[in-house]
């Protein structure tokens, strides 16, 4: 059972808080497999009653996502100007109309950043300092104007809906050819899904920023994505620079 369960850790933490979130998530999503008798593992009220809680676990997760990340978050010191450049970049793309949920800087090496919330209006933006403290202004305004249009409703359900259905409606008999299939099926379309509003917040995000869109998303990109391979689950570079021409 729960063979869909996402286990991972919100945001690069310190080892005892990763540690901590591991065990703690891995006991919420397996712990029901080892509390109950082995003779309802197959009943149809077993399996229904599971994909329910795991679909629970999940919308639960992404409602009290930032408040996970606040948890996990090592707070950074001596950051001042990084935060009054972050603040200077809101403020710039709230004039032109794009609002910028409230942004939290935590302390790590790892360039992060990740828009955490179930609805727009409880959205919070994650930045680890190893991405805020190498981004030139314009590169971190384009940063915080991507992470805005990921806060908006349409994104959040692009986030929430693969989501819930990888969790709850796909088979769990990974012995069948026939679930196998039907995984690949579903993770090809939800790869055709991202593309597309990944190529929207950069569309989005360059109506922002205006002038410079095309060299912050490189920059960006650069940092993030040094050695880009056709593993990534990004869309190609040249059909973002495209996208972000067409709007800037």
């Amino acid at each position: 059972m729960f063979p869909h369960a996402p286990i991972r850790p919100m945001i690069p933490s310190s080892p005892r808080l990763t540690w901590l979130f591991l065990i703690a998530s891995s006991l919420a999503y397996f712990g029901p497999d080892l509390l109950v008798p082995a003779a309802w593992a197959h009943t149809h009220a077993y399996l229904v009653g599971s994909a329910l809680y795991q679909g629970m676990l999940v919308v639960l997760g992404f409602g009290f996502g930032p408040a996970l990340c606040r948890a996990m978050a090592v707070s950074p010191t001596g950051t001042s100007a990084l935060n009054a450049a972050i603040e200077g970049g809101r403020a710039d793309l709230k004039a032109a109309g794009l609002a910028v949920p409230p942004v939290l800087l935590f302390d790590h090496a790892m360039p992060f950043v990740l828009t955490a919330g179930l609805l727009p209006r409880q959205c919070e933006v994650f930045v680890s300092t190893g991405l805020a403290s190498r981004l030139t202004p314009s590169g971190l305004q384009f940063l915080l104007a991507r992470a805005a249009v990921h806060a908006t409703l349409r994104h959040r359900l692009a986030a929430l809906l693969p989501l819930l259905v990888f969790t709850m409606l796909l088979p769990d008999d990974l012995k069948s050819l026939a679930t196998w299939l039907e995984t690949g099926g579903f993770l090809l379309l939800w790869l055709m899904v991202h593309w597309a509003f990944e190529l929207d917040a950069d569309r989005c995000a360059a109506r922002a920023v205006g002038a410079g869109a095309g060299d912050a998303l490189r920059e960006g990109l650069a940092i993030t994505h040094p050695h880009p391979t056709w593993l990534s689950t990004h869309p190609p570079l040249r059909w973002r620079l495209r996208a972000v021409r067409a709007s800037a």
